[in-house]
């Protein structure tokens, strides 16, 4: 199987993840919107203030279903990036994954990498120049994001000190968000701790280290996506 085939086939299996979500699974006997109306209309909470409506079964539903598709294109990317990291350097999913301990409140967490390329793993291959002194450093480690939309400090702060972690291993921290839609205020304090990319400078940086065009792929498979997405919704 070609790359290409490879990861098309990665990203067939994640929308239709999304196609196959049901928003009424939690909501025992409720299969469709006016049942569900029908349920808002007999909740006390909610009888009262005219919720047993269309607009909110859809705004809410939707809400759900929304969610569902960013953790799947969330998912997506980041298995895509695997794949094509792995075949680029010729990685174990052993050594992808590279664990630290952190500290997160007053718990001490284990954390793994989204991705790592070794040293040992470098060969004859130049990494991206965007990455200062690669050659003299023990690897790269990334965390890979669709979009940074989550403002809990806890998290931020655990992806800074996931940072520090590397960097006190002499692995450079490299975090790719593919989106360029991010909450300004967490990509603003974490692009002082990380290597960080956004939007088509991401797109780029993969181009460059993995030798797949991954920007182009899905411009060229524009039309079965948005399909896919259209049905979804």
């Amino acid at each position: 199987m070609s790359t290409e085939d490879a990861v098309l086939q990665i990203a067939m299996d994640h929308v239709k993840k999304v196609r196959d979500f049901d928003p009424y699974k939690k909501f025992a006997g409720i299969e469709n919107a006016d049942q569900f109306c029908k349920l808002i209309a007999n909740d006390p909470a909610f009888k009262f203030f005219g919720l047993d409506d269309s607009r909110y079964v859809t705004a809410r539903m939707g809400g759900n279903l929304v969610s569902s598709l960013h953790r799947k294109l969330g998912d997506m990317y980041e298995q895509i990036f695997q794949y094509l990291l792995k075949e680029r350097f010729g990685l174990t999913d052993d050594e992808l994954n590279f664990s630290v301990d952190i500290k997160i409140g007053e718990r001490i967490q284990k954390r793994s990498t989204d991705g790592l390329i070794p040293a040992k793993k470098y060969g004859n291959i130049n990494l991206p120049s965007s990455l200062k002194n690669w050659q003299s450093s023990a690897g790269v480690g990334f965390e890979i994001r669709f979009c940074y939309q989550i403002g809990d400090s806890k998290r931020i702060q655990a992806d800074w000190d996931m940072a520090l972690a590397l960097s006190e291993k002499n692995l450079i921290p490299v975090m790719l968000i593919f989106c360029n839609t991010s909450l300004v205020s967490p990509v603003t304090r974490l692009a002082k701790s990380w290597n960080l990319f956004e939007g088509e400078d991401t797109f780029r940086f993969v181009h460059e280290l993995t030798g797949f065009d991954l920007y182009g792929f899905f411009r060229n498979h524009r039309k079965f996506f948005t399909d896919a997405v259209h049905d979804i919704l």
